[in-house]
């Protein structure tokens, strides 16, 4: 079974306080926030020593952070960090607000898209779990109906991927991937 975690950075909040767990016969995931880096980072440790191997990380971690968790996780670990191609990062830029945050992940096991929603004052977490890139579309399009502000994608989305699912809304809104650009 893959154990997945998608890590948000959401000031004044913790996995105990901002967490939701999708949970299929294939897969186990966990969508969670933390306060700051060091609690991501011992967050990381603790879920890699219970198992997951796989861990995405939203755009306010950067390439070094991700270097140390992926060194304290070990090698049988996976660790990626959003990030965004020049065309989004300008529409990120632009942004007023990150407060209505969507994330797209691709899991096994799913079958129906299964959506999970975190809200903090700080920020609110729309995520959906889909199974191949029809219903990432359809989500995508989900998101930005439900007026989210930007969207990150898990790893599966490689550069080709992501520029379907930013077709998908007509580029409305800032997209990153945690997958290869």
């Amino acid at each position: 079974m893959l154990k997945f975690a998608f890590i948000i950075n959401v000031p004044g909040e913790s996995p105990e306080t901002y967490s939701a767990v999708y949970e299929n016969e294939e897969s186990y995931s966990i969508i969670a926030g933390t306060g700051d880096m060091n609690m991501a980072k011992d967050y990381v440790k603790k879920l890699a020593d219970d198992g997951f191997t796989l861990f995405n990380l939203c755009g306010d971690f950067d390439d070094e952070i991700t270097e140390q968790m992926q060194e304290m996780a070990g090698d049988s670990v996976k660790i990626r960090h959003a990030n965004y191609n020049l065309n989004e990062l300008v529409k990120l830029d632009r942004l007023r607000t990150m407060r209505n945050y969507g994330v797209i992940i691709v899991m096994d096991g799913v079958e129906k898209p299964h959506e999970v929603v975190l809200r903090s004052k700080e920020c609110d977490t729309r995520a959906i779990f889909v199974k191949d890139m029809p219903q990432a579309r359809r989500a995508a399009r989900r998101l930005v109906e439900k007026r989210v502000n930007f969207i990150e994608l898990c790893s599966w989305f490689d550069t080709p991927r992501l520029e379907i699912v930013v077709k998908a809304i007509d580029g409305v809104v800032p997209i990153g991937t945690c997958g290869e650009l």
